[in-house]
This record gives C-alpha cells, structure tokens and sequence, in this order.
C-alpha cells in the first residue's frame, strides 16, 4: 500500500499535503449540525467533507493514487471519534459532479479497511441533482 503524503494540520478538522506534481490541496470538515436540527442525537457529529485545490492544475498532473490514499487516512484520524458522522456533497457548478461522484467512490472501494460504511443517493434541489453520500464508521453506536 502506499504511503499518503505528508498532511499539514491547520486544527482538528483541517488539513493540506503538497502532491509530487506540486499541486497544494486542502481538506477539511465542517459543522453540518444545522441540516440535522431534526435528529438532535446525532446533529452535533454530523460534518461536511470538502477537498478544494489551493494552488496547481490537477488536471494537468499524471495519475497520482496518493492523493486517494492520503483522502481516506484524513478520514480515518476524523473517525478515530467513532461517533462522527460525514457527509460528503458533490460540487454541481461546473458540470463535473458525477466525475467527483466517481473518484470519490473508487478512492472509497479501494482504500476503504472495511471500517467504514458509505450511503449513497441523490437530491433533487431546485429541479439539480446533488450526488451526496454519509459515511460512518461501522462501530458507531447509533448505526443501528
């Protein structure tokens, strides 16, 4: 298995790596208890996962497998809190959500250790699909 790249932490939820090719990435989680007010047991765990490109041109990189590698060991140090909750929405506005769509879940299915569980479907908002997915760890004491 590879290695993931080196990870900057900026806090708890946050963080950068530097790819091979120079392109700067940062992920991080963000508080997503609003959209849970309905279901006040799990609404403080529940987060938003986002990866946004800082500074390089992914597109004109070669096949980096770290990249995937280094995504799923951020979500692992997220769920060393078993309890989390991760809900990860597919940016729509250019047109490329079903490629997203795609590489998350191939980066899911490959490197995924069988310790988390991943949910997926597609809303229907103002007439746009929204490729969305929740991801679990399969300890978490309220799955069931």
């Amino acid at each position: 298995m590879l290695n993931p790249y080196q990870l900057q932490e900026n806090d708890d939820y946050s963080y950068e790596f530097v790819t091979q090719e120079g392109v700067i990435y940062t992920m991080y989680f963000l508080d997503y208890s609003g959209l849970f007010s309905d279901y006040p047991s799990i609404a403080k765990q529940v987060f938003t996962f986002n990866i946004d490109v800082i500074e390089g041109s992914p597109e004109n990189t070669i096949y980096d497998e770290r990249i995937g590698v280094t995504v799923l060991h951020v979500s692992k140090l997220f769920f060393e809190n078993r309890e989390n909750v991760v809900v990860y929405v597919c940016d729509n506005l250019d047109d490329r959500h079903l490629a997203r769509k795609r590489k998350f879940d191939s980066w899911f299915w490959r490197y995924n250790d069988g310790s988390l569980i991943k949910e997926d479907d597609i809303a229907m908002v103002e007439g746009v699909e929204l490729y969305n997915s929740m991801v679990i760890h399969k300890m978490n004491a309220k799955l069931n």
